[in-house]
């Protein structure tokens, strides 16, 4: 038996195929189509519906023709939260998929003052935030005309992608909670607030269950593909759940750290986290996990975006991370007493605040690149210890270890630095496409390879490699976390808001 991954996330599209016993036997990835564009002035990311499925269809087609045997029994996708389209009664893409804006303004468009966010919060386990797409689906109907005003369901790429292989359209309730609207406790769309945001009560698919059949791929969709037509196509769920359950986080109190472009610190619950105080005041998401009478409890930040910054404005577009890496462990631990700020693109937890800003602080005259590349590394890994702890005290659970996994387990100063800031063990998943494999496992409850999430979570454990925190080390970071770090981000607060106007008058006046 081959069962097909996909993985939909911001900066890479993957298709691994594993066989029956979880071993990787083909893969192909490519980036996905990103284009800029403007609407009313406001700078947003777009991947065009049909560039998305000769994406999805090349690294499929890739994957598969590097296999003996070509059959495919199963897939299942992964994908990320934040991108979506409308779609018509056919399935046709209305409107370009928006993978990114940050509108001005966007709860000028909803009946916001009608909004209770605490009662929101403690049936949803989300709040007015932003960045997802109900506040962009109101804002983009007022400011482009081309936006269509009424449309059939409003549809997640990974869902387009899953309706244009089987016709079929389908919803699990991990992606349903990223809607902003789906009741945690009786797991159905709050029809209130859809009709205060303005969209139709059927605006989303109907949820159910990731590893459930969809449905089975069209004649035509799999001549494209290069795929068997009537390959099953199972229910898949969010990239961040399904990536840390494939690290084996399925019981309470299992916790995990995904680095990638974001960060998400995740905390696994038997039941529905909506505690105001305990959760959402420390910038914490409850979303329902893709395994079923589970939970998944989250604080997202910026991580991978940050380093990548640190590389261009650093050292160049070209340079290697591994010379990085390499000069920045010749500076000492506290990185000779500078500490940065990693609040780049504001800060959405454990403190939400979207005017938040990044710094250095404690530079002189004598201070060395490789310091300050060291303390980029230390200023996530604060910023990790923050958000965990954070998680951990609300929850009121306790761990001695952690298991993180991504792109970042690849740097070996990154993973050290991680284990000394938290003082505690650091399991690492060296598998670098556990979102993937997380899909692939879904596929395979689908099919029946599996009786269950916990079978599949045994038969394809993933094997760890655990980093030890240095004693002396610890010590050293506790210190200036509690004494430098967690103040610094406070004492700053004030001065990045009067930064933030600065920066908007200057805007006003133009350049010279």
């Amino acid at each position: 038996m081959q069962l097909l991954g996909i993985d939909l996330g911001t900066t890479t599209f993957k298709a691994v195929v594993y066989s029956e016993d979880g071993v990787v036997r083909a893969t192909a990835a490519t980036p996905p189509p990103t284009q800029a564009s403007l609407v009313a002035g406001t700078a947003v990311d777009l991947w065009p519906a049909d560039a998305v499925w000769g994406c999805l269809c090349r690294i499929v087609r890739e994957a598969v023709s590097q296999l003996e045997d070509p059959r495919v029994d199963g897939l299942a996708i992964a994908e990320l939260g934040l991108v979506g389209l409308p779609v018509g009664a056919g399935g046709e893409a209305l409107y370009p998929p928006v993978a990114w804006m940050n509108p001005p303004d966007p709860l000028a468009a909803i009946r916001a003052e009608r909004i209770d966010e605490v009662a929101m919060f403690a049936s949803t386990g989300n709040r007015l935030n932003p960045i997802y797409p109900p506040l962009w689906i109101s804002w983009l109907r007022r400011n482009d005309d081309t936006y269509p005003a009424t449309f059939w369901k409003w549809l997640n790429i990974g869902e387009y992608l899953s309706n244009r292989m089987t016709g079929e359209v389908a919803i699990d309730f991990s992606m349903a909670s990223q809607t902003l609207l789906l009741d945690q406790r009786r797991l159905e769309y709050r029809t209130d607030l859809l009709e205060e945001m303005g969209l139709a009560a059927e605006v989303f698919p109907s949820p159910r269950n990731a590893g459930e059949i969809q449905g089975h791929v069209l004649e035509e969709a799999a001549a494209e593909l290069g795929i068997a037509a009537g390959t099953p196509v199972m229910v898949g769920g969010a990239d961040f759940v399904t990536g840390s359950y494939a690290s084996g986080m399925i019981d309470p109190g299992d916790s995990a750290i995904i680095t990638g472009t974001w960060e998400c610190t995740v905390v696994c619950s038997d039941r529905p986290e909506t505690s105001w105080a305990a959760v959402a005041e420390v910038g914490g998401i409850c979303d329902r996990h893709i395994a079923p009478g589970r939970w998944s409890v989250r604080v997202e930040t910026f991580s991978g975006d940050v380093i990548e910054w640190w590389r261009r404005v650093g050292y160049g577009e070209t340079a290697e991370w591994g010379e990085i890496v390499e000069e920045a462990s010749r500076a000492l631990p506290g990185s000779g007493g500078v500490v940065f700020v990693p609040h780049l693109a504001g800060s959405y937890g454990p403190v939400l605040d979207e005017k938040a800003r990044g710094a250095f602080i404690g530079m002189t005259n004598r201070t060395t690149r490789a310091e300050l590349t060291r303390a980029v590394f230390e200023g996530l890994c604060f910023q990790s210890r923050f958000a965990i702890e954070s998680l951990r005290d609300g929850l009121g659970t306790r761990a001695s270890r952690s298991v993180t996994m991504g792109g970042a387990t690849r740097n070996r100063l990154w993973m050290q630095t991680r284990a000394d800031v938290l003082g505690t063990e650091v399991d690492v998943v060296s598998q670098p496409d556990v979102t993937p494999r997380g899909a692939a496992m879904i596929a395979g409850v689908g099919v029946g390879l599996f009786a269950d999430f916990w079978h599949a979570a045994s038969a394809w454990a993933l094997d760890r490699t655990t980093v030890t925190a240095d004693d002396d080390r610890a010590a050293l970071y506790d210190e200036l976390y509690k004494s430098v770090y967690r103040p610094l981000c406070e004492q700053l607060s004030p001065l990045h808001h009067l930064l933030a106007e600065f920066s908007e008058r200057g805007r006003d006046h133009g350049p010279h």
